[in-house]
């Protein structure tokens, strides 16, 4: 398999749209609660998409109760209550400490994958949870321990 050249440029946008969002939501606070914030960003994202989606996609078909409980779930849980902890996160925290808890989403993925709907893990992805985990604690603790010698130095 090879790069998509086309995939890896979007890839690298995304990536480079989140950073600034994450940097620029902590220094310009909306005027606005958060959650209203929140209801915002969703939607215009989601507006933004739809021309997208009509081209590119395929027909959307005849919704079913299993298909409506779905999008539900998706929209309120994994999109909604995930951005507005998001948001909070970094009104209330450093930019480099919340964006560092954005990585543990695909380790969390697999891992409830593999609770809850008996998929295998293999060698690989239970070194890259490892990985992840061990990076996020690695950069939590170097994100602390400046401040730390800081403020013993302030100390009388």
């Amino acid at each position: 398999a090879a790069l998509d050249p086309v995939g890896v440029a979007v890839g690298l946008a995304g990536a480079v749209s989140m950073a600034f969002g994450t940097v620029l939501t902590r220094k310009w606070q909306p005027p606005v609660p958060l959650l209203t914030f929140t209801a915002w960003q969703l939607a215009a994202g989601g507006l933004l998409l739809v021309p997208v989606a009509l081209v590119f996609d395929p027909p959307i078909p005849m919704p079913t109760g299993t298909n409506v409980l779905g999008l539900a779930w998706l929209g309120l849980i994994g999109a909604g209550l995930t951005y507005f902890l998001w948001f909070r996160g970094i009104s209330r925290l450093e930019p480099t400490v919340v964006s560092l808890l954005g990585f543990l989403s695909p380790g969390t993925a697999v891992l409830l994958g593999w609770l809850f709907l008996d998929q295998t893990l293999s060698a690989l992805q239970i070194i890259g949870v490892l990985l992840v985990i061990g990076s996020i604690w690695l950069g939590q603790r170097s994100n602390r321990t400046p401040r730390a010698r800081i403020a013993c130095r302030k100390s009388p």
